[in-house]
């Protein structure tokens, strides 16, 4: 073989190596491109509904009027809508995956075990999501969007928020009572009653005996803001009684208004508790019932 075919052979190599790295570099700049998944930057005052479907359960967040929304129903807090909102809007980088149907069922974005996200305002799907399974490493998800069939590893609180049950959208606060405003509280327990009034600065018992100050102004501070550990479902509601509840409690401004009146019901489960006007039965912990609606000896002058 000659210098020339040598020479020759060489060119034909360097094309060849030429030709490989640009396709090479081709097929990167397809990846990153097909990788750049970016949901609308949505906000609260564009959307109606927000429906996430997990195979026969659905929580439907719905916009009232205002700024309110209901999930399930029930009125929702807001904390947990902005949020949602706030996670459609942060800046993430998904990472391309897979691309075949065969991937669907492994990475959970199938019809049957995905969680579809549906976004609605106008009338018209804003956003639509298939939310799946966590990544590798716990802090992303993999996600699609129907009818396609590219699957992406997602950051961020998004998939992490959609997967909340109903309950966790809920609005859990049950009263919230400024400690400067009430003038009167009575706890009915075990059959006792106690009583604690303002008298100007200060604050006595039922018995006319003076209270405990300090323990007064802790115990006034929990009004602020009562919040429930969770809900009764609608069987548990319709079995429980509150006609005798096993406690009671009102808080009262001066002039007798009452600013929160709650009745308790036990189970083996704990505690549940309503507002006297009515409204949804709340769940509350043992020591939560305890703290707000204790014994006499709590507030007793030492």
């Amino acid at each position: 073989m000659n210098a020339k075919q040598l020479q020759a052979i060489a060119i034909v190599v360097l094309v060849l190596l030429g030709l490989w790295g640009a396709s090479e570099m081709w097929s990167r700049r397809a990846a990153t491109a097909a990788a750049s998944l970016r949901l609308p930057a949505l906000t609260a005052n564009q959307v109606d509904t927000v429906a996430i479907t997990h195979g026969s359960d659905t929580v439907l967040l719905v916009k009232q009027s205002g700024d309110t929304w209901t999930v399930n129903r029930h009125p929702a807090t807001r904390s947990t809508i902005n949020d949602l909102f706030q996670a459609f809007r942060d800046s993430v980088t998904p990472e391309l995956v897979a691309e075949s149907p065969t991937s669907f069922a492994r990475m959970g974005v199938d019809s049957g075990s995905g969680r579809l996200v549906r976004v609605v305002g106008g009338g018209k799907t804003l956003a639509q999501v298939l939310v799946g399974g966590t990544g590798p490493g716990y802090d992303a998800s993999y996600v699609r969007i129907p009818g396609d069939v590219r699957v992406y590893l997602f950051p961020g609180r998004l998939p992490t928020l959609v997967g909340r049950p109903a309950d966790d959208w809920r609005d859990r606060q049950i009263g919230a009572v400024a400690p400067d405003s009430i003038a009167v509280v009575e706890i009915q327990r075990a059959g006792k009653r106690v009583t604690l009034r303002k008298q100007g600065t200060a604050w006595v018992l039922s018995t006319g005996a003076p209270a405990d100050s300090t323990a007064v102004k802790r115990y006034l501070e929990r009004f602020r803001n009562v919040s429930a550990a969770g809900f009764a479902t609608d069987r548990q509601a319709d079995s429980l009684s509150f006609a005798r509840p096993k406690r009671s409690l009102s808080v009262r401004a001066s002039g007798a208004r009452a600013l929160l009146t709650l009745s308790f019901d036990s189970t083996a489960s704990g505690y549940w508790v309503r507002r006297a006007e009515g409204g949804p039965v709340y769940r509350l912990d043992v020591w939560q019932v305890d703290q707000l609606a204790p014994s006499e000896d709590a507030f007793k002058a030492r």
